[in-house]
């Protein structure tokens, strides 16, 4: 696999995403916190709008727990092309002895949102192996 490689094989923003989003951009005391964090997992089943989780979550992979914040400097903001970008990144020490192929992005709230659901060519996660994430959400 190389670096900056496409290897997405399904990708959708939930409706319960959705329904957070619009959520927060028109109320002004929201009901649910900003997506911040993700979850990884080994499904392999095509995204559904309805999804609530990931289809396989990978449980205890990262030291705090099964989410981990967004990378640093991230969500990116670009309103000139109407673009938000997050990066997810598992360090070589994380996830090992996994086949990590789903990702979902979710917010704080104490029962969190999955705001999307992406699916993509299994990575096979090994101490020799970092991965990094780059979403790019665009208005089309």
């Amino acid at each position: 696999m190389e670096e900056g490689e496409k290897i997405s094989k399904g990708a959708i923003y939930t409706t319960n995403g959705f329904n957070a989003l619009l959520n927060r951009g028109y109320k002004s005391s929201p009901d649910y916190t900003v997506p911040s964090r993700y979850k990884i997992g080994a499904g392999t089943t095509t995204p559904a709008i309805t999804d609530t989780d990931l289809g396989i979550p990978i449980t205890g992979w990262y030291a705090a727990g099964d989410y981990k914040n967004f990378v640093a400097g991230y969500p990116t903001f670009d309103t000139a092309n109407k673009k938000v970008t997050v990066q997810a990144f598992i360090a070589s020490t994380e996830a090992n002895g996994n086949s990590i192929s789903e990702i979902g992005c979710f917010n704080t709230d104490a029962s969190p949102v999955m705001s999307d659901h992406i699916v993509f060519t299994s990575i096979t996660k090994t101490s020799a192996v970092q991965v990094f994430i780059t979403t790019t959400y665009r208005r089309v």
